[in-house]
């Protein structure tokens, strides 16, 4: 419990200041739009290429691990899919759902458990967990929300087009809505920030140490600015019809992405492939069990879905003080931690 205590109170904190300054009047909470274009364009990218950048393929690659995170993590994006489906909740909602369940606060809050708890494995762990996120989870709600919300315009145009007697091109009109999702995704600044590091590394090209500590500098700011913009959204939170998506979220990421990562652990040993050593096993569960990116929120303020976002991550954080004790009492319980 300490582990986990350790680092989830600065996170709390730093909301606390967030929401502090905002209540006080020194940030207004439409301020914290421009904190979270920061963090999305700047302090992210830079964060994302520092993690990728550098990285052979032989130093984290255990394929048991990629597999389990990253299949636990699309079972989470289908379920959140059937649940908007079942709701008739906007797709731009589904995608960013499916981003609330299976993404995973692994870089700060996995990060400081695994020290703890797991000190041989932490940065083997944490690196494939960022390989998934950012090749993954990210540029895959990126893509859903942005075809979901091209889709949406394509059929508002349709609809006008029609009403003024026009001719629709439904086929021309949805292989147009795939390209410009397509390239929206491509030319995000995260995106950008893993193709160059995979581009560097694969060139073999070493950055200049004055130019690695300006990078560093800014990657270094992405938490902290994200959680203060979290403390400031909740000033005025309005959940409306929202709760149930937000517990849902909670639901899913917290109890049902760990259980489905248990189950492929076992599945992938049955099946043959090289197994995991218990750290890693456990790992790979905790990981899963973790709460999601403390920079959801901002992610999910370009479709304006912000506030239940803030909510989720709030929740999630709060109760995986519970959650993440009990899943390293079973692991502890079955001999792996």
């Amino acid at each position: 419990m300490l582990e986990v205590l350790s680092a989830t109170v600065p996170i709390f904190l730093v909301v606390g200041v967030g929401f502090l300054c905002t209540r006080a009047g020194l940030f207004a909470r439409t301020d914290m739009a421009i904190l979270n274009r920061f963090v999305v364009k700047i302090a992210l990218p830079l964060l994302v290429f520092v993690n990728v950048f550098g990285r052979s393929a032989s130093e984290i690659f255990n394929p048991a691990y990629l597999l389990t995170y990253a299949l636990a993590s699309m079972a989470m994006f289908a379920l959140a899919h059937g649940w908007a489906a079942m709701r008739r909740a906007p797709l731009t909602r589904a995608a960013y759902l499916g981003m609330a369940m299976g993404g995973t606060n692994n870089g700060f809050i996995g990060m400081s458990i695994f020290l703890i708890a797991l000190p041989e494995v932490a940065g083997i762990a944490v690196g494939m967990d960022m390989i998934v996120d950012n090749v993954l989870i990210i540029p895959l709600t990126l893509f859903l929300a942005e075809r979901a919300a091209e889709a949406a315009t394509a059929r508002a145009d349709a609809a006008s087009d029609a009403a003024a007697g026009g001719a629709s091109a439904t086929g021309s009109t949805a292989l147009r809505t795939l390209g410009r999702s397509l390239r929206s995704v491509i030319t995000q600044p995260m995106v950008l920030a893993i193709i160059a590091a995979l581009a560097l590394n694969a060139l073999g090209v070493t950055v200049p140490a004055v130019l690695e500590r300006s990078v560093l500098l800014l990657a270094q700011a992405s938490s902290g600015v994200a959680l203060f913009a979290i403390g400031g959204l909740l000033v005025g939170l309005k959940l409306g019809g929202m709760l149930a998506d937000v517990a849902f979220s909670l639901v899913g990421k917290l109890l049902l992405m760990p259980a489905v990562a248990w189950g492929l652990v076992v599945a992938f040993e049955a099946s043959g492939l090289p197994p995991m050593s218990p750290d890693l096993k456990s790992a790979v569960i905790i990981t899963a069990a973790l709460p999601t990116f403390s920079i959801f929120p901002a992610f999910a303020s370009r479709h304006g879905e912000q506030d239940w976002a803030t909510a989720s991550t709030m929740g999630g954080t709060v109760l995986s003080f519970v959650t993440i004790s009990a899943w390293m009492g079973l692991l502890t319980f079955v001999g792996w931690l």
